[in-house]
């Protein structure tokens, strides 16, 4: 068990924030298929210190999703503060800081990873936003800028001085991105290094027995993310796994189809039907892939630009599996 604030948990399973992706649609498709906690996309505190009204979307939550965090990036101090204190009047359960993203756009200019570079600019981020708020405080980050620079057990220490209540680990370096394999290894060594600090692991964990292994190594809680965008199933079925050593019975096609659809009306909903449709065809892949002719129906639906047709062919496509009878 370990609290974040007032909430107490006991191996929550998280949906990472990912940016363009982790919006209120996904995330409330997540909750409801068993994750525990949910974070907003990351959102940058000079826009939001400024009330960019895009910004200020980003950080739209809803009751139905809590607990959730919203996540916040950047290197002012001033701008942090600020952010923390407008972020606390959307009343999430908890604030999330980004210090680990790897892009250049952001990374590069000392931000997300790039504080893995600078501990005293790191550990001055962390002030700022807790300076900002009364809410709890948690931090998002990685093993180390390169393999050479490995300094999470530091960061681990630093952060349970200051009073933040987790930390989430992606077990990869900045300059790794999302190439190679997580580090699974440094995980108990983070967890010696400051075992008062309640640790969440991400990176390459895409299974019920990948979170299993997690909890097994000694960690307080799992976070996926890419392995959520193909299976948002994956949060049921790995407490299946857990609690009963068994795995539950993946969704039908017609599930993942439907499911499909909804998720497209919602995100129309949000953003708009041109935006909306076309920032969606990169979810065509996961909710159909391993169906039978998924590739030519994704690519048939590439064509539309409005949710009527798509949803026809989506319905269509039902049929022909449900018709399809193996040679």
């Amino acid at each position: 068990m370990f609290n974040i604030g007032p909430l107490e948990f006991h191996q929550p399973i998280a949906l990472a924030p990912m940016e363009d992706v982790s919006d209120i649609a996904f995330r409330q498709i997540c909750k409801e298929r068993g994750a525990d906690i949910v974070y907003t996309e990351f959102t940058n505190c000079e826009a939001l210190s400024r009330n960019v009204q895009r910004s200020l979307d980003k950080i739209r939550i809803t009751e139905t999703e809590r607990p959730v965090a919203i996540q916040l990036y950047g290197s002012n101090g001033e701008s942090l503060e600020k952010a923390a204190a407008i972020t606390e009047t959307y009343a999430p359960d908890f604030i999330d800081i980004n210090c680990g993203c790897w892009v250049k756009k952001v990374a590069g200019r000392g931000d997300g990873a790039g504080l893995l570079r600078d501990l005293d600019k790191f550990e001055m981020v962390v002030q700022s936003v807790m300076k900002g708020t009364k809410l709890p405080v948690t931090v998002k980050t990685r093993l180390g800028w390169d393999d050479d620079t490995i300094v999470i057990e530091d960061v681990a220490r630093m952060l349970l001085d200051n009073g933040v209540e987790a930390l989430t680990v992606h077990c990869r370096t900045r300059c790794q991105g999302y190439t190679g394999d997580a580090d699974w290894s440094w995980l108990p060594k983070i967890k010696s290094a400051a075992p008062d600090l309640p640790l969440i692991a991400n990176g390459d964990i895409v299974s019920p027995e990948d979170v299993k292994a997690i909890f097994d190594m000694g960690c307080d809680g799992a976070m996926i993310g890419r392995g959520a965008i193909s299976n948002p199933w994956i949060f049921e079925q790995a407490h299946h796994f857990l609690d009963m050593g068994e795995h539950k019975t993946p969704p039908t096609h017609v599930e993942r189809i439907e499911l499909c659809i909804r998720h497209l009306k919602e995100n129309v909903e949000k953003r708009g039907v041109q935006r909306g449709v076309t920032s969606f065809r990169k979810f065509y892949t996961h909710y159909l892939h391993e169906l039978r002719d998924s590739k030519n129906v994704r690519v048939y639906l590439m064509q539309f630009t409005e949710v009527e047709p798509i949803e026809e062919a989506l319905l269509e496509y039902i049929q022909r599996l449900n018709d399809y009878v193996p040679a």
